[in-house]
């Protein structure tokens, strides 16, 4: 079970002064913070690491063995501690370090193995990742016509140590999620704070046009002429409705609703699948990707859990079946790769905690078995013959640790 704090007074003054200076400001304390703890947390991290890799070696759980080696392999080759980073390989446009999108792969995979059953002792290394995360914030973000927006975090490092680059809406909710997850770890209310001010930047990312194709729906991109698709609208919903079961804000559950509907209108496919996205034009691109599935089933048991309407549940678990006879266990969901596998697993894995169904973890484990065959002598997991950096060893310390019994969470 994720562990809760209770705020302490000085805590609860802090929140009530950091939400009185605005969101800007929270970021900027937290980016002070990060490079006055920077050496400090990864220290810490350092030696969370060592402790938990001697008790858990002690565990009979094949899988959370093999979360712990993931973890080693990713801390090992590819962290760098004195920035809280993680190296951009294979060489990209965010170099020298990872793109936003891998490192928060990373910051869920760190989760989900601090909330396994042999993980306890990588709290520190939870906090590490959110700190890391304040090297992408952007405090300045303009919409496409140069409209003020909340700050957000952007695809890479920001200036001077990284190129800095635009910002994604599915990047942030990617972010905004991990940031509930640290907080229902280490009750950090900052991490709370900060995924609710990641959601209202995603609210102005809402296509307003009536002469687009399939009018409404976020935005994937914060640029003129951006797709809108379901990732965007999906995993940000998913944020939404986590943040209203936390905090009771109504406009949080209301534009969560909104985006989850939207999606069930312009991109559900006839087999209950859910096409990629829909173009300026009003044209779809009929891809089906694995993590457009788990967001959707993911956004529709959080429904259920708040609204009590049994049609979210249905609808989620339709879904599912349709996914897993669609990806299987071969190629099909070998080629989705381990960051799209990830989100997908742990979304059946959300939804089979209110419906059971063996197949949910059948295929996960069938899929874990297979990469662990897929290794190099680092350690580190590849995709079709190739190491894919981050995001090829990190979402599977995450899909490790869910079937060692790191509890579920969108």
């Amino acid at each position: 079970m994720y562990r809760r704090r209770r705020l302490t007074p000085a805590i609860s003054e802090s929140l009530l002064w950091l939400r009185s200076v605005g969101p800007a400001a929270v970021l900027c304390a937290m980016a002070a913070l990060g490079s006055l703890a920077s050496g400090t947390t990864s220290a810490a991290a350092s030696v969370s690491t060592q402790a938990s890799t001697a008790a858990e070696s002690s565990t009979s759980s094949t899988d959370q063995q093999e979360a712990t080696a993931s973890y080693q392999a990713l801390q090992q080759n590819l962290y760098e501690a004195p920035t809280l980073l993680y190296q951009g390989l294979p060489s990209n446009p965010c170099d020298p370090y990872s793109c936003l999108w891998p490192f928060t792969n990373a910051m869920a995979g760190t989760a989900y193995l601090a909330a396994s059953p042999g993980g306890r002792g990588y709290t520190a290394d939870v906090l590490a990742r959110s700190l890391g995360l304040l090297s992408y914030a952007d405090l300045h973000e303009t919409s496409p016509t140069g409209t003020s927006q909340t700050p957000a975090f952007q695809s890479a490092v920001a200036a001077p140590r990284g190129p800095g680059g635009n910002t994604y809406y599915d990047d942030n909710a990617w972010a905004a999620l991990d940031l509930i997850a640290a907080y229902r770890l280490t009750g950090s209310n900052i991490d709370l704070f900060v995924a609710q001010v990641l959601f209202n930047f995603v609210l102005t990312g809402w296509d307003a046009s009536q002469t687009d194709g399939c009018p409404g729906g976020v935005f994937w991109e914060d640029v003129s002429g951006s797709q809108r698709n379901t990732t965007a609208n999906a995993a940000n919903a998913e944020v939404g409705l986590e943040l209203y079961q936390l905090t009771k804000n109504a406009t949080d559950l209301f534009g969560a609703a909104v985006m989850y509907q939207w999606v069930n209108t312009c991109l559900k496919s006839p087999d209950g699948l859910y096409y990629d996205h829909v173009n300026p034009g009003g044209t779809v691109n009929t891809t089906i990707w694995s993590y457009n599935q788990g967001a959707m089933v993911g956004a529709g048991v959080l429904l259920y859990q708040i609204t009590g309407n049994a049609g979210f549940l249905t609808s989620a678990q339709a879904t599912a079946e349709a996914a897993v006879a669609y990806f299987g266990t071969g190629a099909t969901l070998q080629n989705q790769g381990p960051a799209f596998n990830a989100i997908y697993f742990r979304d059946l894995f959300v939804l089979n905690q209110v419906q059971a169904n063996s197949d949910y973890g059948s295929e996960a484990q069938a899929y874990a078995t297979f990469m662990w065959t897929q290794r190099n002598a680092s350690g580190l997991f590849l995709q079709n013959g190739n190491t894919n950096g981050v995001n090829g060893t990190a979402p599977m310390v995450e899909i490790y640790s869910l079937l060692a019994g790191s509890p579920a969470q969108p």
